[in-house]
């Protein structure tokens, strides 16, 4: 056999024999579009819309809705969580503060269409719901009457527009800065905004900063013990656990079916209070955790 021929020859068994030894050993080999290895540190990731956009803290409720086929289509992310209250004794266990906190800490994600950030400070059990309308739909995720734990929590949810297209952002503003859930806290006006533009770099570079700015903030990742599944309304992207200290980090991106949007979940807080929460508000189909 002719020397070069052996040479390729037993490189190619080498190959073989790695790839095989890497597969075994319980590792995925990466698809072809695989993100792995593409540095996104230096790619410019900004909202770019006509006219010029930024939401609110809409904490008091949001919803976006896409131009598809002639028709408008509603995205409706919606969820609550409400604290012990007795009216008749005029007592409630929590308070709702409007608080932009990734931006506070640096960690927003990039090109945001809409969304809100809060802090809920509580010190009892609270009541939770999640019943989102996707493309127009609802009913495939009806989560109701979710029992979570007592504590602090930092929560902010979010949608990314992943292509260009024709979209209104309806926002309710609040007319103060939280709410005890007895008097204080409502809605001062209902701004509806439309619009045409679209994030300028791919989700995959969106998420790769945020990891990347939730790292330089002295968080480190953690394994999830189960992420989040596919459903008929969402898949998810990417799911991720940091932890820094006594604090537990909570990020999740999912493509909204049916729309050019991807869904962005933030939750922290305690280790039992993110687990809770993250079960609860997760797009997915799965509950999950973390373990370190």
């Amino acid at each position: 056999m002719d020397r070069n021929v052996k040479v390729a020859a037993l490189i190619l068994s080498i190959v073989v024999v790695l790839t095989l030894g890497y597969y075994i050993s319980g590792n995925q080999l990466p698809s072809q579009d695989s993100s792995d290895g593409v540095d996104y540190s230096t790619v410019t990731c900004t909202l770019e819309t006509e006219p010029q956009f930024t939401h609110a803290n809409a904490w008091t409720g949001w919803s976006v809705r896409e131009l598809v086929d002639n028709r408008m289509v509603e995205f409706t992310d919606f969820l609550e969580f409400v604290p012990k209250v007795s009216l008749s004794e005029g007592k409630s266990s929590g308070f709702l503060h409007a608080e932009d906190w990734p931006a506070e800490m640096g960690i927003a994600p990039k090109c945001t269409l809409a969304g809100s950030a809060v802090f809920f400070e509580n010190n009892d059990t609270a009541r939770g719901m999640y019943y989102p309308v996707v493309a127009g739909n609802r009913g495939a995720i009806k989560r109701q009457d979710l029992e979570l734990p007592a504590g602090d929590v930092y929560f902010a949810h979010y949608v990314i527009p992943v292509k260009n297209a024709t979209w209104e952002v309806t926002e309710n503003l609040a007319n103060s800065n939280g709410t005890d859930f007895l008097m204080s806290g409502g809605i001062s006006e209902r701004r509806r905004t439309g619009l045409t533009g679209t994030c300028t770099c791919p989700v995959e570079a969106v998420i790769a900063q945020l990891d990347d700015a939730i790292k330089a903030k002295g968080f480190g990742e953690v394994a999830l013990e189960r992420k989040p599944a596919e459903n008929e309304y969402f898949r998810p992207l990417s799911a991720k656990l940091y932890r820094r200290g006594d604090d537990c980090l909570y990020v999740e991106f999912s493509e909204v079916k049916g729309m050019e949007l991807v869904r962005v979940l933030m939750i922290m807080g305690d280790e039992e209070v993110v687990k809770a929460y993250a079960e609860a508000f997760t797009a997915g189909g799965e509950n999950c955790s973390g373990e370190s």
